[in-house]
């Protein structure tokens, strides 16, 4: 076996990134193994690669055929490689639009029952005219076209987006602003009659780019450069321009004509709303309501003891009596109000866990001291609007 030539270059690997003689015989007994194969989903996707760069989509080299971990044969740690990172969801993956070097995220869409209308509603929202609603807050739909030999399925082209637990929420008003955004996109959706139906935990993503200012983060670490190798420091959300979009609209349904709109149904991440059901049919508008405020409700307020303020609204929306919820539109009025309750430091300051041990809150108190000062003295000489982020 030839000598891999990465074992020799110590500028790009040195010594730290190294573990010896005992990982080189552990990495070529997990090669052996077949742990460093991709997994059956990746060779979905290294199967099409060619097609999708002749589509002008261009995926990671991991997915290149004939790939092969480059780690194989020298004693660096895998974790020191792009080529290691694997994807997160099956059905999606990463890729660089060849005609301006964009992020995006290209899904395969199976038909099945479950998404007989996701490209449908997917393509009515990302009309130019739905577009041009400052409170559309769907991933627009930028391209699809068919499989080359699977007449079972579209792909479909859009924006990459992070996720929320890469780059999480830390203060107040940055709570705030993302339910009011979400919120928003809540009535939008309801206004045209659909039903999300699956409005919760990663079907919630954020465009973070604004946050990385001059680079571009790796799709799947954000805060870490495209090669991996060196970590960012994100600017404060209230310096930026975040926003937050629904994902996912293999459950949605879009409805035409009078109501009443019923659905029947269980999927979906949150299946805590009382009235799904297989068999009974539910109003899904006032579920989507439900599973918005539940998200909320435990991802948030549950865990952090300053957002109490928001807590009565979030326990409207979530009644076990659906009638006795509002609408998506009464929602966002109501969180307007409740908004506007906590005023100055306490909307800016930092999310209180309370799981937290008492050093840890009170050095992040100290910091949050320290960072209050430094945006009152932004405002005070150069007039920036930092504080008021996340008023309604």
């Amino acid at each position: 076996m030839a000598r891999n030539p990465l074992q020799d270059d110590y500028v790009r690997y040195p010594k730290h990134t190294r573990g010896g003689l005992r990982l080189v015989a552990h990495i070529e007994s997990s090669a052996a193994r077949g742990l460093y194969d991709l997994t059956p989903s990746e060779k979905f996707w290294r199967d099409v690669q060619p097609y999708l760069l002749s589509r002008g989509y261009r995926l990671r080299p991991r997915y290149a055929p004939g790939w092969v971990a480059p780690w194989i044969g020298t004693d660096i740690f895998p974790r020191h490689f792009e080529d290691n990172i694997s994807l997160l969801f099956p059905g999606v993956i990463d890729a660089r639009r060849e005609l301006d070097d964009s992020q995006v995220a290209i899904k395969w869409i199976p038909h099945a029952p479950h998404t007989r209308d996701e490209f449908a509603v997917h393509e009515f929202v990302s009309t130019p005219e739905m577009r041009a609603d400052p409170r559309n807050h769907c991933n627009p739909l930028l391209d699809s076209f068919p499989h080359p030999s699977n007449p079972d399925g579209v792909f479909i082209v859009m924006p990459w987006l992070d996720d929320i637990i890469g780059l999480p929420l830390e203060h107040v008003n940055e709570v705030v602003d993302m339910m009011l955004q979400t919120f928003e996109g809540l009535v939008f959706l309801h206004e045209h009659r659909i039903a999300h139906r699956d409005c919760s935990g990663w079907n919630i993503l954020q465009d973070a780019r604004s946050a990385f200012p001059g680079v571009r983060c790796h799709p799947l670490r954000i805060g870490m450069s495209e090669d991996a190798k060196t970590s960012y420091w994100p600017r404060p959300r209230c310096m930026c321009n975040f926003r937050y979009y629904f994902i996912d609209f293999g459950l949605s349904t879009r409805f035409e004509g009078p109501g009443p709109y019923l659905v029947t149904g269980t999927m979906g991440r949150d299946q805590s709303a009382p009235e799904l059901s297989e068999t009974v049919p539910y109003d899904p508008f006032k579920t989507d309501v439900y599973m918005l405020g539940n998200h909320f409700l435990q991802a948030f307020v549950v865990t952090c003891s300053n957002l109490e303020f928001l807590r009565p609204l979030l326990v409207q929306m979530t009644r076990s009596n659906p009638d006795a919820r509002p609408t998506a539109a009464e929602a966002l009025r109501k969180l307007k109000r409740a908004a506007r309750k906590p005023y100055g430091i306490p909307f800016r300051w930092r999310l209180r866990r309370r799981e937290d041990p008492l050093v840890k809150a009170v050095a992040l108190d100290i910091y949050c001291v320290f960072r209050e000062t430094f945006f009152q003295l932004r405002h005070l000489f150069l007039r920036t609007n930092e504080l008021s982020f996340g008023r309604p």
